[in-house]
């Protein structure tokens, strides 16, 4: 390991491991994830058919089903990444975009429980693939650039209008949080600098400094009352981000 490895450079690395999997539809990976907690459960139950898939399920099942998601979880991370979990780990530099470096111990995503009726739906939702919500926001990130690969005040401006556009169709769901959280304008903009090669040492802090341009320009009750973008964000995004 470089004895000088940087947060950015660690970034910069996870981002073009991730990149090729942004070409994968999240239905896909799912469906990936869910295929091998199903394996690795028959392994365990001596099989793991229709019939069994469709009767009720048990918590001790779902806590199997846990336990197989978290590895295979841990295992595709690890090919994907190789030493960059273990670089982080050695500089200290936290568990990055993500919880992407989290040493394999400290990586808990509890034991579940049967809150749904059949075993089937809850490996539907328990099989997810852990980081096809990371893999969206690369996804997005990847258009935009691939659109105006050398104009980064535009790419920014077509990351935002379409995570508005794409957004506002759940509109109704918004009353928990506020716009630039359901958007994560933060997570859009700590890779978008990645992807552009924009200079910040710390992409998750110029994500958050965007975050905090929205809040700022954000008239009061805009996140159920917008209809688009606040004005002046894209300015204070830009701004924020140094395009």
């Amino acid at each position: 390991m470089p004895e000088a490895v940087t947060v950015r450079e660690l970034w910069d690395r996870t981002h073009l491991a991730l990149l090729p999997w942004t070409r994968v539809p999240a239905a896909e990976l799912h469906a990936r994830s869910a295929e091998a907690v199903t394996a690795a459960v028959a392994v365990l139950w001596g099989g793991c058919d229709d019939a069994l898939l469709d009767a009720p399920a048990t918590d001790v099942q779902v806590h199997a089903l846990v336990g197989a998601a978290t590895a295979y979880g841990l295992g595709w991370r690890d090919a994907l990444l190789g030493d960059v979990a273990a670089d982080a780990r050695a500089a200290g530099l936290g568990p990055g975009p993500a919880g992407l470096w989290t040493p394999a111990g400290q990586w808990n995503r509890g034991r579940g429980r049967a809150f749904r009726s059949t075993l089937r739906q809850n490996l539907e939702f328990f099989a997810r693939h852990p980081w096809a919500t990371e893999l969206a926001l690369l996804r997005a990130v990847r258009n935009a650039v691939e659109a105006s690969p050398a104009d980064p005040r535009a790419a920014l401006g077509s990351l935002y209008r379409t995570a508005w556009a794409d957004g506002a169709t759940e509109r109704l769901g918004w009353d928990d949080a506020e716009w630039w959280q359901y958007l994560d304008v933060a997570g859009l903009a700590s890779w978008a600098v990645v992807a552009l090669g924009l200079p910040a040492e710390d992409p998750a802090s110029a994500g958050q400094a965007v975050e905090e341009a929205a809040e700022a320009v954000s008239p009061h009750g805009w996140t159920r009352a917008g209809t688009d973008l606040p004005e002046g964000f894209l300015d204070a995004a830009c701004a924020a981000l140094g395009a």
